[in-house]
């Protein structure tokens, strides 16, 4: 039986941040094991003859399985972000700070969701552009979005790497596929380790400013972040996140403006890793 189960809602999202937590682990101790518990078989584990050692899940549908499972064989349990039952059904919490989680022994405060993402040799002067979409965390103006990528492109030696996502208007799109100066990387266009395969070899990228995880994901990899900046609607916490990265320095305040103190070992999952094996749950 598996060192580690992790309890799967099966959303990418939530699959890259346990993966992430997960793979720092075995960084520091490569011959832990683990398996994946999706929602669909779950409750079968409860009779499960050999119990881990600790059990790790993302993601609201998760955390009853997390919280009964951990009570069924004794054993440490950890939620990645904030939990939909109270704190005290987890060993340990590892919160977003711009969630304002509560200070407490079970909580460590990370900056944004953990993710998979490693940095690798950068290609010298590399530039890509990723774009989300509307959210509620934004004001979304395409045009906004249209004359900040032309700036980059005035200024730019070649043709611009512009990757899109799912939530990416189609209007947008289409402006965006009439610039001679513009590649336009669609998410269908690409296998699906092409993000972090990029990631991890790009010096800059330019991340609009409603696309938070891909903000973490470029930082984790090593890269210098900018943004393309879109008005916050009030008082959005992921936003007030962002606002927190640019006063640090860390990331860019706007797409021709370099970070004041960027970093190359962004590794919150490393970190993460580092206090859990402090504990010695494993």
């Amino acid at each position: 039986m598996a060192d580690i189960w992790i309890i799967s809602d099966e959303k990418p999202g939530h699959v890259n941040q346990s993966l992430g937590l997960v793979e720092a682990l075995l960084e520091f101790q490569p011959n832990l094991t683990f398996k994946t518990l999706t929602l669909k078989g779950v409750s079968s584990a409860l009779f499960a003859k050999k119990r881990p050692k600790l059990i790790i899940s993302a993601g609201r549908a998760t955390h009853f399985w997390n919280w009964i499972l951990s009570l069924r064989f004794g054993v440490k349990n950890i939620v990645l972000m904030r939990p939909s039952l109270p704190y005290s059904f987890f060993n340990l919490a590892l919160v977003p700070e711009h969630d304002a989680p509560p200070a407490s022994y079970r909580v460590v405060r990370t900056k944004g969701a953990i993710n998979r993402m490693k940095p690798a040799i950068k290609q010298s002067a590399s530039q890509l552009i990723l774009l989300g979409g509307p959210s509620k965390h934004v004001i979304w103006d395409d045009q906004r979005i249209i004359d900040q990528i032309d700036a980059l492109a005035e200024v730019s030696n070649g043709l611009l790497n512009v990757a899109t996502s799912r939530r990416t208007p189609n209007d947008l799109l289409q402006m965006l596929r009439t610039k001679k100066s513009i590649r336009v990387i669609e998410p269908d266009s690409v296998e699906a380790d092409w993000l972090p395969n990029t990631l991890a070899t790009n010096e800059q990228v330019i991340v609009s400013s409603d696309s938070v995880s891909m903000v973490y994901e470029a930082l984790t990899a090593g890269c210098t972040v900018s943004l393309i900046r879109l008005e916050s609607t009030p008082n959005s916490r992921t936003q007030q996140g962002v606002d927190s990265l640019v006063e640090q320095g860390l990331v860019g305040a706007t797409a021709d403006q370099k970070p004041v103190n960027p970093v190359s070992n962004f590794r919150e999952a490393t970190r993460c890793a580092e206090i859990i094996l402090e504990r010695t749950w494993l």
